[in-house]
Formats: structure tokens, C-alpha cells, sequence
């Protein structure tokens, strides 16, 4: 009897949302439910009560281990580690995933204290030490033996699971279970290829902004200031904005790369030298022009109390439309010039979605 499974995945979240989105489709390829934090509903039950309750209901478990341990609750343990050490404890079939070398992990996806990475070493320690785990070194390679895993264990180690509609008393349920498998297939898809609902009724792409630059120069004795208008379009804003943003940034960090970058595309009202810094009003339109575009979202990675920046960070269709203004395509003589992103007069080559021509 074809059964379809309801499967836990478990990891940490911010620096492996590329690695669980390939899971959550390789198992949707399966026919399978996953089940994991981006996909449970909002509740006002304790946090840690609904992620138990979700790994009683779940047939098998998933773990994919990186570059870092993860957040910690008060005793010091990480989410990640609370959810193995209770899958385990409930003698789920566990199926671990273990990045094969963690030493080449980029930085940002690393931890940088050495309490945390000792902590990750230990718990990985602890997966490996009674299982055969499988390593993957990128998303595609972790997508595929996923699915080769999951494939074997259900066919060696059958669970519950779910017996298609025709095999049960109730088929609406089933139908309405078939439904949302499908609705979480086309959210996915739609997460990284199309606009959030509303967004068409905002300015975006090729419309233009007068984004307003302060100039500042010693003139004898004192400062004299002046204020510019420099006209772009949101493309073009994203363009220079979005790859400081594909890890996470800063509000400082954002506002010093506008100034840095804007001023350039009307360099003409800009004598030699002199302090150029985009106005804060100016900065907090093009920040929420994004945020209503769908592009940019809070950065979902935790901070340290202390730290009071505000952090943005790409939304999946955020780093979609960065892919398309920003890397280049092949030409037909090899050759493509980053300027023509930048606006340049020459008509771009066919196929090129990279910029609008200021």
C-alpha cells in the first residue's frame, strides 16, 4: 500500500534557507509532507510545546548540520540540538546530513565564537557517533542524497504514514491534504519568482526617484552645504544596494553604500572632493520602497542584546531579481561590460535583463 510521509527537517535556519528549501523540495518530489519552522502556522502555544508536538506527528526525521550550532535557549543548548536529542528520544528514524567540510564554509554562514564552534563540533560529534550519517558539500548534492535516503528508508523502515485517498474512510481529507501539497509547492515556487501580492502598486523597476544627495566642501573658513537631486530608477537603487544585503547589512551600512554609489549616476553636479551622504529622508523612502516591493526583509538571524542595529537581509525574490540585474550573460563576442548595468548608452545585448538605461 503507497503510502506518503509526514517528514521533520530540522537545522539552523538563517544560514541554510538555500540547503532547507532544497530538502523541502526534494522530499515534495517524494510525495512527502515536510514539516518544519517556516511551515508551521502562527500559534500562541510555547514555542519549544509546538515543535514537539510537530515531531510526535511527523514520521521521520531530518537533520542537516552546517557551519554553525545555532540559537541557544537559556541552559545553552541550541533549538537544532533540542530537536534531535527529542526525535531521538521518541525513537524516530533519524536521517542525518553533514556537511563534509566545514572547514571551506563561507564566513558568514560560520560561528565566530570559539564556545560556539566547539559546541558544533561536539553535536556533530554526537550525530555521527551511533548512525550512519550521510555529507553533502552543496544544496544540489544535499537535494539528491536526500532524496536517495529518504527513498531506501521508507521502503526499509515503513511508518504510519498516510494511505492515499482511496484506501480510506475519509477521501476528503486526503483530497485536502493533496491540496495543500500542492499549494506548498506553488508557494515555494512563487517565494523566489513573483512579487508579494500588492506590490504592483508601487513604484519598482524602471520607474524613476529623485533620490536627494547632501554635498558638503571646505570653502576657506567654513562648510558649505548644498543639497542635489539624482535621479534613478528602483532598479538601478537595487543594483547597487542588494549584494551588501545576500548575507545581511546594517542600516549604516546600507545608507554609507547609497551615498557612496548614487551621487555617481549625476556626477556632473558633484565638484572634486567633498563629503556626499544621501539624505535620511531620502534613505527611509528607498528602504520601505523595497520592503513594499517584496525585496528586502528584516534579517531573521538573532543578534546579541546589545547590538541595536537594525538589520535587512534579500528576501528569496529579492535574490532572484539581484540574479538578474546583476549577473552578467553570455554575449555573442564573450563580452559585457558591467558599466551598461550601470546604465550606460549602449543598447544592451539580447537576453539582458541586467539594467534599465538611466
Amino acid at each position: 500500500m503507497d503510502k506518503r510521509y509526514q517528514i521533520f527537517v530540522s537545522s539552523t535556519f538563517a544560514d541554510l534557507q538555500e540547503e532547507r528549501q532544497a530538502v523541502m523540495q526534494a522530499l515534495l518530489s517524494l510525495d512527502h509532507f515536510p514539516a518544519g519552522m517556516e511551515l508551521f502556522p502562527a500559534s500562541d502555544e510555547d514555542q519549544w510545546a509546538l515543535i514537539k508536538g510537530v515531531i510526535d506527528d511527523s514520521d521521520y526525521y531530518v537533520l542537516v548540520v552546517g557551519g554553525r550550532y545555532g540559537s541557544t535557549t537559556a541552559e545553552g543548548i541550541s533549538y537544532t540540538e533540542m530537536e534531535f536529542d527529542y526525535a531521538k528520544l521518541r525513537k524516530k528514524p533519524i536521517l542525518a546530513f553533514v556537511h563534509q567540510h566545514p572547514e571551506q564554509i563561507p564566513a558568514g554562514k560560520t560561528d565566530l565564537s570559539d564556545a560556539a564552534r566547539a559546541k558544533l563540533k561536539a553535536f556533530r560529534s554526537k550525530v555521527e557517533s551511533d548512525r550512519h550519517v550521510k555529507f553533502w558539500s552543496n544544496p544540489d548534492d544535499l537535494r539528491a542524497k536526500v532524496i536517495q535516503s529518504i527513498s531506501a528508508e521508507t521502503k526499509r523502515n515503513p511508518q504510519e504514514g498516510w494511505v492515499r485517498a482511496g484506501r480510506v474512510v475519509d477521501p476528503t481529507l486526503l483530497e485536502g491534504l493533496r491540496n495543500e501539497v500542492e499549494i506548498l509547492r506553488a508557494e515555494l515556487a512563487a517565494a523566489k519568482s513573483e512579487a508579494p501580492s500588492g506590490a504592483e502598486n508601487y513604484a519598482g523597476g524602471t520607474d524613476r526617484f529623485n533620490a536627494v544627495i547632501q554635498y558638503r566642501i571646505w570653502k576657506g573658513s567654513s562648510y558649505s552645504d548644498s543639497d542635489h537631486d539624482v535621479g534613478v530608477t528602483w532598479n538601478t537603487i537595487f543594483f547597487e544596494l542588494a549584494p551588501l544585503m545576500m548575507e545581511e547589512a546594517t542600516e549604516t551600512q546600507m545608507k554609507n553604500r547609497l551615498s557612496a554609489e548614487l551621487w555617481k549616476y549625476n556626477m556632473d553636479d558633484f565638484p572634486p572632493g567633498g563629503l556626499k551622504t544621501i539624505s535620511d529622508d531620502s534613505f527611509d523612502t528607498i528602504k520601505v520602497q523595497l520592503f513594499a516591493l517584496g525585496l528586502i526583509q528584516k534579517s531573521p538571524k538573532k543578534h546579541v542584546p546589545s547590538d541595536t542595529n537594525r538589520y535587512w537581509s534579500l528576501t528569496p525574490y529579492g535574490e532572484t531579481i539581484l540574479m538578474k540585474l546583476r549577473a552578467i550573460p553570455k554575449s555573442k563576442d564573450g563580452a559585457f561590460l558591467l558599466d551598461k548595468a550601470r546604465g550606460a548608452d549602449e543598447e544592451l545585448p539580447d537576453g539582458a535583463s541586467l539594467a534599465d538605461k538611466e
